[in-house]
């Protein structure tokens, strides 16, 4: 009986540790204690400075916060399972911005005409990049580049409408508008905190428990062996390039909806948010693997790091320094990974 209990309480500890193991092995169990130890340090730095990081308001200010970006990782972070990158979703964006305050100020539609109207554009957007991709055969980061640069032209054409020929920001007043950046359905909680989170639910379920997922993470992980799985890439490429800029447009309604303007410079500072997101997230940049959970908490520590950075004084431009640094350790850690298992796949052979 002795042996045995001494037996069991050797096993414990072992069984123990390897459990720890095997959870430090998912990505997002990983993220969220990254996530913890961040808000711990940010918490014991600003007090000692005298200012209070772990509070009710800093994660309100956190969770408004990511509503923008949430879109653009959620968009980009699709097209990347499927190996593609799309880098024109922010000017995309912002061009439905500008289009929807005009659609409001300069021709009185509607708010929910120029929500659909700012939608619809965006989405030819996306399917001109499917276009360049699938049919011309131009790298998707390629591809985007050149549309962000006809997007980021074409808004500064119709910006001039009404005005004297010179570019500018067009303004309009709207109360459903106001009620969508501001209003909260929920005590303390704003719209677009809901919406975010539902994108987040909704594709997370899409991508992991859906045909459709599974399709767009074939494509990603080898367009050949999908091709003999009887998938044809070109159909998922096209909607997921289209989702991308629909997002990016949705991400371009909120920004508007807040300024109460449409900006020429609106989601700049969102253009690699997103895909930062992601690949932190352990969306591989290769396509094939990760999923929306990770990119969700890759977000959290993005715009945690942001707002705890602000909170203990730090100028806004080692913000943006550091924020650069993340994304080119996740691009790192990232191709690490894909070596080993690209070696691991040859010994396999």
């Amino acid at each position: 009986m002795r042996n045995e209990s001494a037996k069991t309480k050797q096993q414990f500890p072992e069984s123990f540790v390897h459990f720890v193991k095997s959870l430090l092995k998912h990505k997002v169990i990983s993220l969220i204690l990254l996530l913890a130890v961040m808000v711990a340090v940010f918490s014991v730095w600003s007090a000692s400075i005298g200012n209070r990081f772990f509070h009710i308001t800093t994660l309100k200010n956190i969770m408004n916060s990511l509503v923008l970006s949430a879109f653009l990782t959620v968009g980009t972070g699709c097209l990347l399972l499927s190996g593609n990158l799309d880098l024109a979703v922010s000017s995309i964006g912002a061009f439905g911005g500008v289009l929807l305050a005009l659609a409001i100020k300069i021709w009185e539609f509607p708010w929910w005409v120029s929500i659909i109207l700012c939608l619809l554009s965006c989405a030819v957007f996306g399917l001109l990049n499917g276009v360049l991709v699938n049919v011309f055969r131009f790298p998707g980061f390629i591809a985007t580049l050149a549309m962000a640069s006809v997007a980021k032209g074409l808004m500064y054409f119709i910006s001039t409408a009404g005005g004297n020929g010179s570019a500018s920001n067009v303004t309009f007043v709207n109360d459903q508008m106001r009620y969508l950046a501001r209003g909260e359905p929920i005590p303390g909680v704003q719209l677009g905190v809901i919406v975010a989170m539902a994108v987040f639910i909704i594709y997370g379920i899409l991508i992991s428990k859906t045909r459709f997922g599974m399709k767009a993470v074939l494509v990603g992980g080898n367009h050949k062996a999908a091709r003999l799985a009887g998938i044809n890439p070109k159909p998922v490429i096209y909607i997921l390039f289209i989702n991308s800029a629909v997002l990016g447009g949705i991400a371009g309604v909120f920004s508007a909806a807040r300024a109460n303007q449409g900006s020429l410079t609106s989601l700049q500072y969102n253009q690699f948010t997103g895909l930062t997101a992601a690949l932190l997230g352990g969306i591989s940049f290769g396509g094939g693997s990760g999923g929306m959970g990770g990119a969700f908490v890759g977000l959290l520590i993005l715009n945690t790091f942001q707002i705890g950075m602000t909170t203990i004084g730090a100028d806004s431009f080692w913000v943006t320094v550091l924020t650069g640094l993340l994304l080119l350790v996740a691009l790192s850690v990232d191709f690490v990974n894909q070596a080993r298992l690209a070696r691991a796949a040859l010994k396999a052979m």
